[in-house]
């Protein structure tokens, strides 16, 4: 394998001599779109020629064409230099309108898809260029060092992330409540205690991982209840579908409810658990923090999601 040339010695302001006179066919059109003078521009590919070790154009007519070495190396300078082009204007500004960013968006909350969806569609009308990749794996693989590394830009769960550089900040908090199908032959929204233990249940694995603090108070609870397990399931976006094909009682976070608009009946048993509230937050690495681009994203997703939960 050939050594990683050393760029310390090259002015990088020869690449965009290259880029130009290769895209103008021409040394003179070259120079007059740069502000140059011809013998400037030429003295430039001359020490080009030098690094690349190769003439890069050879004279066509009226103008220069590249040789193959110039046309296999033009892309991925091209390619280079844009997105340099691109860091710089957005580290002086962010346009959503004109970026073309991508971002990287982790939801291992149970309403990631439906937010995924939501923020998506935004996106689309505020900014048509930016990327989005959505991660809403309810177990996410090592989300604290993604973001570290700037693999993830913004994460959305209840669960802490490891470490002490991460910025919180709180969208709402969720609340675990009881529910069975509307046409249950024996729950009612106002059935007692006594009464429900003579129901069977289903309920939800553990998530691997340390709890926040309120989930572990709701999981206390729960257990104090002393209920009938008929089955664990994986995830919570199979809660609705097992409550409503059986007469099981189950349980889930009250926002998922919000996408049930009266189409679908259910007996909310609210009463049933104290009142713990378990906070939401959007979490990011602190050095993000001045990166008006990220800033955006994650304002977006926070005001995405708040007006999905309060709609």
């Amino acid at each position: 394998m050939a050594p990683t040339p050393n760029l310390r010695g090259m002015d990088l302001n020869l690449l965009t001599i290259f880029e130009v006179v290769f895209e103008t066919g021409s040394i003179t059109r070259g120079a007059d779109r740069l502000g140059l003078t011809q013998p400037t521009t030429s003295h430039a590919l001359g020490r080009l020629r030098e690094a690349f070790k190769d003439d890069l154009f050879t004279r066509s007519g009226h103008g220069v064409a590249p040789t193959p070495t110039a046309r296999q190396i033009y892309p991925q300078i091209k390619k280079a230099l844009d997105e340099l082009r691109r860091a710089i204007a957005e580290a002086r500004g962010f346009d959503p309108g004109a970026s073309t960013r991508q971002f990287t968006v982790a939801i291992p909350h149970p309403m990631g898809p439906v937010w995924a969806l939501a923020i998506r569609a935004a996106v689309q009308v505020l900014a048509p260029q930016v990327r989005l990749t959505f991660d809403t794996r309810t177990l996410p693989i090592d989300i604290g060092n993604r973001m570290r590394d700037g693999d993830v830009d913004v994460c959305v769960d209840w669960f802490p992330v490891e470490g002490d550089r991460f910025v919180l900040r709180k969208l709402f908090d969720d609340r675990l409540v009881f529910i069975a199908r509307g046409g249950h032959p024996r729950v009612t929204p106002d059935i007692d205690l006594d009464a429900l233990r003579q129901e069977q249940f289903a309920g939800i694995h553990p998530r691997q991982g340390n709890p926040p603090e309120s989930m572990r108070l709701v999981r206390r609870e729960i257990e104090r209840l002393d209920l009938t397990w008929a089955i664990h399931l994986s995830e919570f976006l199979e809660v609705p579908f097992v409550a409503l094909l059986t007469d099981l009682v189950c349980y889930l976070p009250e926002s998922m409810l919000k996408q049930n608009k009266g189409d679908v009946q259910l007996h909310v048993l609210r009463h049933l658990l104290s009142d713990i509230p378990i906070p939401i937050s959007l979490v990011w690495h602190e050095s993000r923090r001045a990166d008006e681009g990220h800033r955006w994203i994650r304002d977006l997703v926070a005001s995405v999601i708040i007006a999905a939960v309060e709609a």
